[in-house]
């Protein structure tokens, strides 16, 4: 009889018990504009769905790339440039191809580029020949933004006075102590702001000629320039500056089960609102432009929301 009621009571309290969420990680960094994103994401969508996000971070983007092509790590984010770099080991990942990553969603338009001290004499990219400019190990993302940014004024490394940095954030260490003259900054992050409140600062503005877009093009692909002025209301840009942009992208393992998936997709492109309430990093993001294609594999469970939501271009 003990062993009826006690059947009886567990049975009751599984009925009345909600559902056990479901638990996912999110490969992102642990300083700079990704780590921003991937919390302001991890949080919206934990709010709006049964997924409870929680993000994973790591030094660099490279770092989590291969833990979510095996499995690991159920969801990434990065820019473009690394993504479809990962998945055919080009650029990036030369030599080491991550087949298992699988696009969910287009996010928002990444916004970077050089910033220098208010003061500082360096009127433009042209400027930095001699400059003590931050260098990193050849082939890692910064290595690459950086010969991008320069290639815009036909300048390689061998015109600069390079300062070697192991990461982004030794980077800003480095500007903010003053051995360096510039430093790669998202728009608007916030440690851009720290610096202006600190000793003000100016964004350098790249040639947006033909010429020099696909100058950056050759290390940055499917990167182009934005013009932002005043009226952005971001510090450092008191004038029409043209600024460098890529989209930030939000990929899956292959492995990952399509209903989950489909679940923090269809939590994202309900949150338009929520999201763009994060600040500045999320200016562009567009719900109706989640599903663009990048020249990466849609995951299944992406591609079968969009079809339900009428915005999947076959």
């Amino acid at each position: 009889m003990f062993r009826q009621i006690l059947i009886g009571a567990v049975a009751s309290l599984a009925i009345a018990a909600p559902a056990a969420a479901q638990v996912v990680a999110l490969g992102s960094t642990a300083t700079g504009g990704t780590s921003q994103i991937g919390r302001a994401l991890s949080a919206t969508i934990s709010e709006a769905s049964p997924v409870q996000m929680r993000p994973q971070e790591l030094a660099n983007t490279a770092d989590y790339i291969p833990l979510v092509n095996n499995g690991e790590l159920e969801f990434g984010i990065s820019n473009v440039v690394q993504l479809v770099n990962a998945v055919t080991g080009t650029g990036m990942s030369e030599g080491r191809p991550n087949p298992g990553l699988k696009m969910v969603a287009t996010l928002m338009p990444f916004r970077a580029g050089y910033i220098v001290r208010k003061d500082s004499d360096i009127g433009g990219v042209a400027d930095l020949k001699d400059r003590r400019v931050p260098v990193f190990s050849e082939g890692a993302l910064g290595d690459y933004v950086t010969k991008a940014y320069l290639a815009t004024e036909d300048l390689t490394l061998d015109d600069v006075n390079g300062v070697q940095v192991p990461n982004f954030p030794r980077m800003w260490n480095s500007f903010s102590e003053g051995s360096t003259d510039v430093t790669i900054v998202v728009v608007g992050a916030a440690n851009s702001r720290e610096f202006d409140a600190t000793f003000g600062i100016r964004y350098l503005s790249f040639d947006d000629s033909p010429e020099a877009l696909a100058a950056m093009q050759e290390w940055l692909p499917q990167s182009y320039m934005q013009t932002l002025d005043k009226d952005s209301g971001i510090p450092g840009i008191d004038e029409p500056t043209n600024i460098m942009v890529y989209d930030y992208t939000l990929f899956a393992a292959e492995s990952t089960p399509d209903d989950v998936v489909y679940k923090v997709v269809e939590a994202i492109f309900n949150s338009e609102e929520a999201l763009l309430a994060n600040g500045p990093f999320w200016n562009g993001f567009a719900a109706g432009t989640m599903a663009k294609d990048v020249g990466v594999d849609y995951h299944p469970g992406a591609v079968q929301f969009y079809k339900d939501a009428g915005i999947w271009n076959e």
